[in-house]
């Protein structure tokens, strides 16, 4: 039996937030939606609570042990960069960290 190709969908990736909005936070971390590593569809991963203990409208995820805090997933999906660029693996650091099969089917579905 063959072994089953793993691909970068679902997995959690490292970048500077300016790449995609007018924001200067470094390490903000990204799930990736597609399969294409030289076009990919990604969407930010925030904390579930604002500033104010309200929770955010945001897409609520499990515990993975490279998020430090309770997190959730932003609806908006970044197809390109701010300057109009397709989004590039090789601009983004890599993690261990992968969504599971039910956390990315609510992405998905939403």
């Amino acid at each position: 039996m063959a072994r089953r190709k793993r691909y970068i969908r679902g997995k959690v990736y490292l970048i500077n937030d300016s790449l995609l909005v007018k924001n200067t936070k470094n390490n903000r971390r990204i799930v990736v939606i597609n399969n294409d590593r030289s076009n990919m569809h990604v969407k930010r991963i925030t904390s579930l609570y604002d500033k104010n203990g309200k929770i955010k409208d945001v897409i609520p995820i499990e515990k993975y042990p490279d998020l430090p805090k309770p997190s959730g997933v932003e609806k908006k999906t970044f197809r390109k960069t701010l300057k109009g660029k397709p989004i590039q693996e090789k601009f983004l650091r890599k993690t261990k960290t992968r969504l599971n099969k039910w956390d990315m089917s609510k992405l998905i579905k939403k």
